[in-house]
C-alpha cells in the first residue's frame, strides 16, 4: 500500500493511500487526523459544516478524496506525486480575513545567532520584516 503524507495547519499526517479518487485515503483515518468527517449535513469539523454538492466525488463511504476535500473547503494545495506528499494551506476565508487586517500572524524563527525570536516579542513596536530567498 502506498503511503500518502498530507501536511496542513495541524501538522503532518501519513495515510495508506487507497484507489478512490485522485488521492483517496480512509475516511476514518482522515477524520482522526484532521477532525473533518463527511456527514449528511456536509463536511464537518465540530460545529462547522461545509455543504458538499457532489458527495460521490468526495467519498465512496469508506474513503475520502483528499484533493476533493481541499477543493470543497477552499484550500490551496500542492501535490508532489513523485514523493506522495500533499500540502494544504488554510481556508481562503481565513486568509482573506487576516489579509484585511494587515496584521502579520505570529511566527518564530531563529535570528543570526540561532536564538528563537517571535514576532510577538516586538508587540507595540514598529516592525519592518524583510524576507529573502536564494531560489
Amino acid at each position: 500500500m502506498t503511503q500518502l503524507t498530507v501536511i496542513d495547519e495541524s501538522g503532518s499526517h501519513s495515510f495508506g493511500q487507497v484507489g478512490f479518487g485522485e488521492l483517496g485515503v480512509s475516511s476514518d483515518d482522515f477524520a482522526r487526523a484532521t477532525g473533518w468527517s463527511l456527514k449528511p449535513e456536509g463536511l464537518c469539523k465540530g460545529e462547522i459544516c461545509v455543504p458538499v454538492r457532489d458527495t460521490a466525488a468526495m467519498s465512496n463511504g469508506a474513503q475520502i478524496d483528499v484533493a476533493e476535500f481541499a477543493r470543497v473547503t477552499g484550500r490551496n494545495m500542492v501535490i508532489d506525486a513523485s514523493r506522495n506528499v500533499m500540502a494544504m494551506g488554510e481556508q481562503a476565508s481565513i486568509r482573506a480575513a487576516s489579509m484585511a487586517t494587515l496584521d502579520a500572524p505570529n511566527f518564530t524563527l531563529p535570528d543570526i545567532n540561532g536564538n528563537l525570536v517571535s514576532l510577538r516579542d516586538f508587540a507595540n513596536r514598529k516592525k519592518l520584516i524583510l524576507a529573502w530567498s536564494s531560489w
